[in-house]
């Protein structure tokens, strides 16, 4: 029995090959990627027996090119997954390849939509929102070039020196040399006087192993390492450099002149207008009317403060409105869909496709 890959089974029972993204939205610029999207169906014993399992599949050879295996498009599709039901209704003319078993779909595409996309609709345009805010919160507070320091980290609880000392002018950087820290528990730590020992090394990390008799003598301070205040510190540094040195050179420029991500904004702009549509008229509307505007907002029409605004405004229009108003049916229609992927499965393994 010879079970085909994944990458042959997209090529040989490809449903329906499409552009994707900013081709199929309308919203496309000279420099945008070439996005294809599809549908590909598994064969019977891919399907049939729990060894041999495919979800999804990339073309390699093509700049961005990803095909869903039938039976999770269909479930993916049930779930209102914005950039998988779309295969369904993209403009005619952005499909470049379509058999039978793809129209059978699309014929009855209206019955795989539920009022479930209130939900996902305005789910993936709140996180477009909370990227927003993100790269907005890191642009106007960048994170320095060097890493969080451990000893910067460091808090005085309690002070026994002759001299005394207040938490706020505590900095244990000032104690490198001659001291050394004994482990309290709890990240607590007593600060002695320490001929020739370090409280930290040349890297500022702490030196808090210990394996000596603890002493009489009273400490000069208790102090305490705010460990996960550290590693949170460290992960927001590590995610903006990320981001700082890995987005694109257009994309940043438009971050920098107008405080946000405009092209996060276009999409979230996209998204609600979507899901509105869908739940007002049963429809969902790839090719985009509203591309022009969409272009401008892509290009900072909107101030970051409208942008926040809107994405309030209407997600609650969405939910609190248009949801309990559609007519589409609350809960997606299982047994329906489940007849609907066995004829199309049939029509490929018949040869029809």
């Amino acid at each position: 029995m010879k079970v085909r890959t994944a990458e042959e089974l997209m090529k040989d029972n490809m449903l329906v090959k499409h552009y994707a993204g900013s081709l199929a939205y309308g919203t496309n610029l000279p420099t945008s990627d070439v996005d294809f999207r599809g549908i590909f169906c598994a064969d019977p014993v891919n399907v049939s027996t729990p060894f041999f399992t495919v979800r999804e599949s990339t073309d390699v050879e093509e700049e961005d090119t990803k095909l869903y295996e039938l039976s999770h498009y269909m479930k993916l599709a049930l779930d209102c997954n914005p950039n998988v039901v779309e295969t369904l209704w993209v403009d005619d003319s952005d499909i470049t390849f379509r058999t039978a078993a793809y129209d059978l779909l699309r014929d009855n595409r209206h019955r795989l939509l539920s009022s479930k996309l209130a939900f996902t609709f305005s789910g993936y345009a709140l996180s477009q929102l909370k990227r927003i805010k993100g790269h907005n919160k890191w642009i106007n507070n960048p994170q320095p070039e060097e890493r969080p320091r451990q000893t910067q980290f460091v808090s005085m609880i309690q002070w026994y020196g002759a001299k005394k000392v207040m938490p706020r002018d505590f900095d244990i950087e000032v104690f490198r040399n001659e001291h050394r820290l004994v482990p309290y528990g709890s990240d607590m730590y007593g600060l002695y006087y320490a001929p020739g020992r370090q409280v930290f090394d040349k890297e500022y990390t702490l030196n808090t192993t210990y394996d000596e008799e603890r002493s009489n003598t009273p400490p000069l301070a208790i102090v305490k390492f705010n460990k996960a205040e550290y590693k949170l510190a460290l992960e927001k540094h590590a995610q903006y450099w990320s981001w700082k040195n890995n987005r694109n050179a257009a994309r940043g420029e438009l971050e920098e002149q107008f405080g946000y991500d405009t092209k996060h904004a276009m999409h979230l702009v996209r998204l609600l207008r979507m899901g509105v549509e869908a739940l007002r008229d049963g429809e969902i509307i790839v090719k985009r009317p509203d591309a022009e505007e969409l272009l401008a907002i892509r290009n900072g029409a909107w101030t970051y403060e409208q942008i926040v605004q809107y994405a309030t405004q209407k997600d609650r229009e969405v939910r609190e409105v248009w949801y309990k108003k559609t007519e589409l049916r609350k809960k997606p229609d299982n047994k329906f869909a489940a007849l609907l992927l066995m004829e199309a499965q049939d029509l490929v393994w018949s040869g029809c496709k």
